[in-house]
């Protein structure tokens, strides 16, 4: 069994692979301050696997908090931190640097190459929203990032003296309170984002939505689309399985 770990702007998601098939994710905010106690708790209670593979795009301490506990509770588990590269799994990253694309970037782009092979536009909607265009021979062509839709609200209501913030969901009607006309405009922000990004392409892509607010965008997107919330982990398999191999 392998213990897959997606260290998020906000959230911490893990899943487990067992022959390959990834398990329901589990989702924690690690902002808490009792963040390494609760998910000591659930990990107290899972297969003992034998190999952890951590992506992370958080700062480098809760990766080091994560592996200190891991050590503890299995201690000899093999670990494996996947990083962008120059080239792998035959994916080309467009960066001059390559190490500074986000790694959870850079295992939707190996995921999208190896289950939606074509040129595909992967969307992940989470706390940002990144955009990433990737051809037919694995040649990514680079992308986008934008403030995700919580994020959004958040700063209109920090950076305004009257404009409430919550959490509700939105639609694409005209509001007549405020709240509403917050979350409808910003879901209209980030579909708008979406399609005028794929409008200016000189070719039509596929288009796949992850993270956690993309069943939302998808619903009001006027172009079809895929949602497949495993698409990071799914690139994070693919990469344990290539280190095995090599």
């Amino acid at each position: 069994m392998i213990l897959l770990v997606d260290v998020g702007n906000s959230r911490l998601k893990w899943t487990q692979a067992n022959a390959g098939l990834l398990q329901p994710t589990l989702f924690m905010d690690y902002r808490q301050a009792d963040f390494l106690e609760c998910l000591r708790e659930f990990w107290l209670h899972i297969a003992a696997p034998r190999q952890l593979a951590i992506a992370s795009v958080s700062e480098n301490a809760v990766t080091l908090l994560l592996l200190e506990m891991a050590r503890a509770l299995w201690p000899g588990i093999e670990v494996i931190i996947p990083r962008a590269s120059q080239a792998a799994f035959n994916v080309k990253n467009a960066y001059a640097q390559p190490e500074r694309l986000g790694v959870d970037r850079w295992l939707a782009l190996l995921a999208a190459h190896r289950y939606y092979p074509g040129d595909t536009c992967i969307v992940d909607c989470g706390t940002a929203i990144t955009i990433d265009f990737i051809e037919t021979d694995g040649k990514h062509l680079g992308g986008l990032i934008s403030p995700g839709l919580l994020l959004m609200k958040k700063s209109l209501a920090q950076n305004t003296a009257a404009l409430p913030f919550n959490e509700d969901q939105a639609d694409t009607q005209l509001a007549v309170v405020t709240e509403a006309a917050i979350n409808n405009g910003t879901l209209l922000a980030a579909a708008g984002l979406v399609e005028a990004t794929l409008a200016r392409q000189p070719k039509v892509y596929r288009l796949v939505l992850s993270g956690g607010d993309a069943e939302t965008v998808a619903r009001y997107l006027a172009i079809p689309s895929i949602v497949d919330s495993d698409l990071v982990f799914k690139g994070m398999l693919n990469y344990c399985r290539n280190e095995n191999a090599s």
